[in-house]
This record gives C-alpha cells, structure tokens and sequence, in this order.
C-alpha cells in the first residue's frame, strides 16, 4: 500500500491548553460514565495551540480518574514534553499518523465500546446508519479497517489506520474497536455516546430475528447534516453533572 511522506499543516490555531485540558479530561469522565472506556487502555488526545502539540490520556489510568492536570503532553515527533508517565503503547502509533493525514481533525477518540466492538467480529455485518435516528447521524461518514492491526509492533500499520478512515469521522476496526475522529470535542464526545447507542440498538433488533425497516436514504442524508449530531450541547451539560459530581476532574 502506497503512503504519503509529506509532512501536513496541522491547521490553524486550537484550544489553549488550559481549557483543553479541562474539556478532555471531562470527555474521560463523561465516557466511563457511560461505560464506553475498557479497562485502563483506551485513550483520547486533542490539538492545542498552534497545533503542533496534543494532549494524550495517561496510560494505566481508569477514565474516571482522568483529571486535568494528569493529561500527557506530547508533541508532534511523539516527545513527551510534560505530565507524569507515559502514554499507552498504542496511543502514539495510532494517533500520529491521523493527525499527518488529516488537518482538519483536532481531535481523536479510540475504545472499545461492547456494542460498537461487537460490530467488528463480523463476516458480513456492519453498521447500518439507515437503521436507526442515532445511527443515521453517521451516514456517509463510517469507514473500516478490515484487517486486524497492532501498530505497537508494527508502525506501517498506524499509517493503514489513517489510510483506511480516510475523510471519515468513524473507523470500525477489525476484531478491535473503534476510533473517532472529529474537529472538535464537542462533536467526538456526543459521536462516541451516539455511536456506541446506535450499535446496541442494531444488535438488540438483529437479536430479534425480526426483518428491520430502514429509513429512507433521504432522511438518513438529513440527520447526517446536522451539527454535532444533533446534540451540540451534549459536552456542556454533561460537564454541568460532573462539576455536582465529579469535581475533581479539573484539578
């Protein structure tokens, strides 16, 4: 498989890093809330600055212990400028090589959610965005790696993930996980709940046995248009909860 070397522009200015840090290690929290992380490997990042650096999920730590200030800082050759240990063995193969290919992607979450992962055993199943309201917000937007990979070991295959999401905002991996890729937190937050919802609907009615009824392609390209999902606010309220809750996470 053929790759580009040039090196992109990372784009224009992101988020300052205190207000980063604060938005990500709440996208943490929100997410274990919902039961999307897996144990204490999965990880998410985010640009900031003028975009040659990124905030990274600390390694060996449970998502709902994820603070502000624990948030690693890498920058864009994979150094680790500040933070307290290192990220997980797989965060840097996978999330670099996004981040070269796509400029408009500020941000990166990758778990494995039980509903969505589920989705990523099959021969011939896939997820279905014309299924379901939820999952119609993907249309036209999923992509998949069908070939299981381990960029720990092998660091070509974190490029095949980059060329395989290609302009998408959702990767199903195979045998995996899943990986979104998105412009703002916003927007990868309320996707990752929306996904790993749309995912346990699709399997709960295959589970029926029952013949489905998708909607319309028409209405499936409608959903698809709309800003974060639909849900622009979903971060900020669910920040709202974890300050009664969880106010910590700012620390």
């Amino acid at each position: 498989m053929e790759k580009a070397k040039v090196r992109q522009d990372w784009g224009e200015q992101k988020m300052n890093e205190a207000e980063a840090r604060l938005d990500l290690a709440s996208v943490h929290r929100i997410l274990a809330m919902e039961g999307l992380n897996e144990g204490t490997w999965n990880h998410f990042s985010c640009k900031i600055g003028n975009g040659v650096q990124y905030l990274v999920t600390p390694g060996s730590t449970h998502f709902s212990m994820v603070s502000a200030s624990s948030l690693l800082l890498y920058g864009r050759d994979g150094e680790l400028i500040s933070g307290n240990g290192q990220a997980n063995h797989d965060a840097l193969p996978i999330h670099l090589p996004i981040y070269e290919a796509r400029s408009d992607v500020n941000c990166i979450l990758h778990f494995h959610s039980p509903h969505a992962t589920a989705l990523t055993v099959f021969k011939q199943i896939r997820f279905d965005t014309r299924l379901s309201q939820t999952a119609a917000y993907f249309h036209g937007k999923v992509s998949y790696l069908d070939t299981y990979a381990v960029p720990r070991t092998n660091t070509e295959e974190g490029e095949e993930m980059a060329h395989a999401l290609g302009d998408k905002k959702v990767l199903f991996m195979k045998n995996h996980g899943v990986l979104i890729a998105a412009s703002s937190l916003a927007d990868a937050s309320v996707s990752a709940y929306q996904l790993e919802r749309a995912s346990r609907i699709q399997l709960l009615a295959a589970a029926t046995g029952a013949e489905t009824e998708p909607m319309s392609e028409e209405h499936a390209e409608l959903l698809a248009r709309e800003e974060c999902n639909g849900e622009p606010d979903y971060l900020d309220g669910m920040k709202r909860l974890l300050e009664r809750t969880q106010p910590n996470f700012k620390e």
